[in-house]
C-alpha cells in the first residue's frame, strides 16, 4: 500500500513539476500549489483503497477508475463540460467534420431524463415519427435512468445501416411505445424551407418566410439562393424561423448577418478570464447582398447557441422584430482540448473558456434572449406542426387540416402592419 502511495505522489510530483513554469506564469501562491499536491494525493490514496479493498476487482482498473473520476470533474463544473475518452474524444472530432453514423436527433436531460430536445429534420428519428419532448426510457432494452448524457449518446450512435431498439415515453399522450430506427450517416440540414406567404394569409403583403435549422458551413450560400428566390418572387419582408434552432457554427451565424449589416459592425463577442482566444469580437464581413426588408425572427425554448447569436445581434442592432418565447440561453463558449499526449493519447476535455454577448453586451447564457412579442404555442399545436413536417406521423393526421401557429400569425400581422405604416408615411409623389 505504501510503496503504491509512493508511486502515484511521485506521478503527481512529476505532473506538478511539469507545470512549475506555469504556476510562475499564473503567480500562483505555495499554498495553491500545496492545495494542488494535496489533492492529487487525496486521489491517489482513494484509488488505491479501492484497488485493495473494493469487492468487484474487474472494476478496479486505473484507466476506468479515473475516467470516471474525470468524468464526474468535468460534469460538476456546468452542464456542457465533459472529459472525453478515446472513445468519446473520436467521436467529438467526427461531429466537427459535419457528419456520424446515428438517428439524427438532439438529446439532453430534462428533469433527469434522457429527453429527444429536436430531431433533425429529413434525419432517420424525424422520419420515424420522433417529437420533441418525447423520453428516451430504454436503449436496446437498457434503462436510461443512471446513465449519463454522454453514455446515452453512445449508445445511439453507431454503425450507419444498423437498427437501434428505443423504448419511448411520449408524455402529451401519456403512453410508452416501441421504436426501432435505422442509424445513418447523419448529413446535417441548416435550411429547411423557403415559401412565400399565402396572398390570403397576407392578405395581399408580399412576405418571404425562410426556415433555418442548424448552422452549418453550406448556411450562408443557402441563405443567399433562398434571399435570391424570395427577391424574384417579389418578397418586400421577411419572416426568418429561427424555432428548434439547436446552433451550429457562429461563423455562420455572424456570416448571415452580415447580410443584414454593413461590414465591420459587431455581430458577438466572447468575455472569458484570458486575455486573447477568450475575449474575441466577431465583426461582420462585406458581403454583396444586403437585406433592407422588414424582418420578424421567430424563436422557441429550443432556440440555442448560435441561432440565439442572430437573433440577439438583429434585435440589439434595430433590425428586426423577436417574436416567441425566452430562448434557450446556451450562450457559453466550449473548446475542444486535447491532454497532453505524452501523459496519454487520443483523450481531451470540452472545456467551457468564456460566454457570448450581444453586441450591447447582454449576456445570452442561463439568460436567452427575451422576445419583443410574446407568443407561444400549447405542447399540442407544437406536435401538430411537426407532425405536417414529418413522414412518419403525417398518415395519423388529416392532410388537410391546417395546423395553428400564433407566433407566425403575429409576424404575419406586425409585417402587414409594418407595410402599411410605411405606404402612409412615404410621401405621394405621384400628384
Amino acid at each position: 500500500m505504501r510503496i503504491c502511495l509512493c508511486i502515484w505522489g511521485m506521478f503527481w510530483g512529476f505532473l506538478l513539476s511539469c507545470n512549475a513554469v506555469e504556476l510562475t506564469q499564473t503567480n500562483a501562491t505555495p499554498s495553491s500549489e500545496e492545495g494542488r499536491y494535496r489533492s492529487a494525493l487525496l486521489f491517489a490514496s482513494v484509488v488505491e483503497m479501492i484497488r485493495d479493498e473494493y469487492l468487484e476487482i474487474e472494476k478496479t482498473d486505473y484507466d476506468k477508475m479515473t475516467y470516471a473520476a474525470l468524468r464526474g470533474l468535468l460534469t460538476s463544473l456546468d452542464p456542457h463540460s465533459q472529459f472525453l475518452d478515446p472513445e468519446h474524444y473520436k467521436m467529438i472530432r467526427t461531429e466537427t467534420e459535419g457528419q456520424f453514423g446515428g438517428l439524427g436527433i438532439s438529446v439532453g436531460m430534462v428533469e433527469n431524463q434522457l429527453t429527444v430536445n429536436v430531431p433533425i429534420e429529413g434525419g432517420p428519428g424525424f422520419r420515424a415519427g420522433l417529437l420533441p419532448g418525447d423520453r428516451i426510457v430504454k436503449i436496446e432494452s437498457k434503462g436510461t435512468q443512471k446513465l449519463s448524457l454522454g453514455e446515452a449518446i453512445r449508445l445511439l450512435r453507431g454503425r450507419p445501416g444498423v437498427p437501434v431498439q428505443l423504448s419511448i415515453y411520449r408524455p402529451s399522450e401519456q403512453k410508452t411505445f416501441e421504436l426501432s430506427v435505422v442509424r445513418e450517416m447523419i448529413q446535417v440540414p441548416t435550411l429547411q424551407e423557403t415559401k412565400m406567404i399565402s396572398s390570403s394569409v397576407s392578405q395581399g403583403e408580399k412576405i418571404g418566410y425562410v426556415r433555418i435549422t442548424q448552422f452549418g458551413e453550406k448556411t450562408p450560400k443557402e441563405f443567399d439562393a433562398a434571399m435570391a428566390q424570395l427577391g424574384k418572387e417579389g418578397a418586400t419582408a421577411l419572416v426568418l424561423d429561427l424555432r428548434d434552432n439547436p446552433g451550429g457554427l457562429v461563423d455562420a451565424a455572424v456570416e448571415v448577418v452580415s447580410r443584414f449589416v454593413p461590414g465591420g459592425t459587431l455581430v458577438v463577442a466572447t468575455e472569458g478570464r484570458k486575455a486573447g482566444s477568450s475575449q474575441q469580437k466577431y465583426l461582420s464581413r462585406n458581403v454583396n447582398l444586403r437585406i433592407r426588408w422588414p424582418t420578424v425572427v421567430l424563436v422557441n425554448g429550443n432556440t440555442a447557441s448560435a441561432a440565439e447569436i442572430v437573433a440577439g445581434a438583429l434585435q440589439d442592432l434595430g433590425l428586426a422584430v423577436i417574436v416567441g418565447e425566452t430562448t434557450f440561453g446556451k450562450g457559453s463558449v466550449q473548446t475542444v482540448q486535447r491532454v497532453d499526449p505524452s501523459v496519454i493519447p487520443d483523450v481531451g476535455v470540452r472545456l467551457t473558456t468564456a460566454h457570448y454577448t450581444t453586441p450591447s453586451r447582454k449576456k445570452i447564457n442561463g439568460v436567452g434572449i427575451e422576445p419583443d412579442v410574446v407568443a407561444r404555442l400549447t405542447r399540442e399545436e407544437e406536435e401538430a406542426i411537426f407532425q405536417k413536417r414529418s413522414p412518419g406521423l403525417k398518415k395519423n393526421q388529416d392532410p388537410e387540416a391546417e395546423a395553428n401557429d400564433e407566433p407566425l400569425d403575429r409576424a404575419i400581422d406586425l409585417l402587414r402592419g409594418w407595410k402599411v405604416v410605411k405606404r402612409r408615411l412615404t410621401p405621394d409623389r405621384s400628384s
